[in-house]
This record gives structure tokens, sequence and C-alpha cells, in this order.
């Protein structure tokens, strides 16, 4: 994916797991997972996405650039002290562009112009625009309001809070990536002790790795005590 300007060197890191082999699909994100797969294949305005922090967000973008190469991936979280004109130079001519974060520009009058002008030559080039942010467009009533008018022409998906069964899946699924087995006891007292959040779910099995590594222990409730977990 790219991300950077012909001019600008940018401090953006991806994850490299964060790709479609690796989102763990839900009943609930059915229709997201639709529209972006159909958006990958066959082009369109684009999408806006939005969710509580760690629920997901720049998971599912990344993994929509990682499967459409050209891509300008831009994590407003490491931009926000760049030019925005430089940043977004020429952005349209790449095949997306994808703003993860874009509530973060609330208080940058000069990235709300700039990323407005670059919505309208992205509609002009027929090049999809995806956004994501912690509140839907209706909700980002600090942005111009131009802007906001642009974003709220997108289609807008919610992505949900993870239910019990589902986030057990998820631990398991990352678990399983790390060659880990969590058996239904372990997931389930695991699912009940950590916040419903991807990001707790990899940085708690991360932990689990690291210890039972080191213990050569397999990840059993008694264990997971002595962890504090």
């Amino acid at each position: 994916m790219s991300g950077r300007s012909a001019q600008l060197v940018l401090p953006i890191s991806v994850n490299p797991g964060a790709t479609w082999g690796h989102w763990v699909s839900r009943k609930v994100t059915g229709e997201v997972e639709s529209f972006a797969r159909a958006l990958l294949d066959q082009g369109g305005a684009g999408f806006f996405l939005w969710a509580s922090e760690g629920q997901g967000k720049s998971h599912f973008l990344q993994a929509c650039c990682a499967a459409k190469p050209g891509a300008r991936y831009l994590p407003m979280e490491s931009l926000l002290d760049y030019p925005p004109e430089a940043v977004l130079e020429h952005a349209e001519k790449e095949t997306m562009v994808v703003v993860d974060d874009i509530h973060l520009i609330d208080e940058h009058r000069s990235w709300q112009e700039a990323l407005f002008h670059c919505f309208n030559r992205c509609e002009e080039s027929g090049t999809p625009f995806l956004a994501s942010a912690t509140q839907s467009p209706a909700g980002m009533t600090s942005v111009l309001a131009d802007l906001q008018s642009r974003l709220s022409l997108l289609t807008t998906f919610k992505l949900p809070a993870w239910e019990l069964d589902d986030f057990e899946r998820l631990l398991c699924h990352l678990a399983h990536d790390r060659g880990l087995l969590l058996n239904d006891d372990v997931a389930r007292y695991l699912t009940l002790r950590i916040q419903r959040r991807p990001q707790d779910a990899v940085t708690v099995i991360t932990a689990i790795d690291e210890s039972t590594l080191v213990e050569k222990r397999s990840p059993t409730i008694p264990f997971l005590k002595l962890l504090d977990l």
C-alpha cells in the first residue's frame, strides 16, 4: 500500500497481520465485509466505518489496502504534524484513498480543508475514498460543514461490540496463529476477564505466548492465574 507523497517520507507503519486472512468474520459484520469486497472488485465511491476505540477499524481498512495494491493509507494519528497539501498530493491518482481515524482532524482546520478538496478530487476521478472514525459522519459536528456533508455521502457502517462467543473465537484464532491451543474453558475464562476489544485480545495472547515459551507450560487456567490474568 502507498503511504507517502512524492515529496515526503511519512512515518506510516502498518500491521502485517491486518489482512482478510486474519480478520475474524461475524454475522453482524457480514454486510460491511460484502460491501468492501465488492468495492475492491468493482470500484465505487467508498465507505465510512465507525466504532469505538479498539474494535478493529484499522485492521479492516488495512486489510482493504492489502487487497488493493497502490492504495494510499493515511493514519491520521501519525500525520497531523505534516503539511496536508503535500501528504495528499496526487492522492486521487492512487487506487484508493484510505483515511484512518479521520475524527482526529477536529482541531486541525488545514487538514479539514485539504481532505475536503481531496474528497472532491477523488469523486471526480472515480477513486474510492474510505474513512474510519469513532463516530458517524453525523456526529462529526466540529469539522467543516462542507467536509461533514461530503463524508455523509459515503455508505456508513458501524462495527458493533463483540459478543461473548465471537470474542472467544477471536481469542482462539489469535492463539492458533501462534501455535497455542486454548480449550473452551480457557477461552471463556479470558473473555470474562479482559475488555472485548481485538487490541486487548492481541495483547493478552502475545503475553501468554511469551510466558508459555519461557515456562514451557500450556495455557491452562491455573497458569493464567499466575500471570494475573
